[in-house]
């Protein structure tokens, strides 16, 4: 069993990097910056603040983007939402499952 808990561990950490390569190349510079200077080469839980708060301000882009016409800047915002969206949530499972289990030892 433990290896199986390891190969699980793995697979969510193949996951988290894939995702966070994804939203990074979504992302402006600007903002991969303070991600690095807040929790160097690797995203953790330190970032989410961080993450939730891009969420929000790109989510309400949209509908602004929308309005106006601007339909590549729109997909684009939309993407990166969804990318935020998938990154935050594995993040968040990864930090809990973690929580979890250190509580039972």
């Amino acid at each position: 069993m433990p290896g199986e808990a390891l190969a699980g561990k793995m697979a969510r950490k193949n996951v988290i990097t894939r995702l966070v390569e994804q939203y990074l190349g979504l992302e402006s510079m600007e903002m991969t910056e303070e991600l690095l200077g807040l929790c160097g080469a690797t995203l953790d839980r330190r970032a989410l603040p961080l993450l939730r708060r891009r969420l929000r301000e790109e989510e309400k882009q949209v509908p602004l983007f929308e309005a106006r016409g601007y339909v590549r800047m729109r997909e684009k915002c939309e993407q990166l939402v969804a990318s935020l969206r998938a990154l935050i949530a594995a993040l968040e499972e990864i930090y809990h499952d973690t929580a979890d289990s250190s509580k039972g030892t």
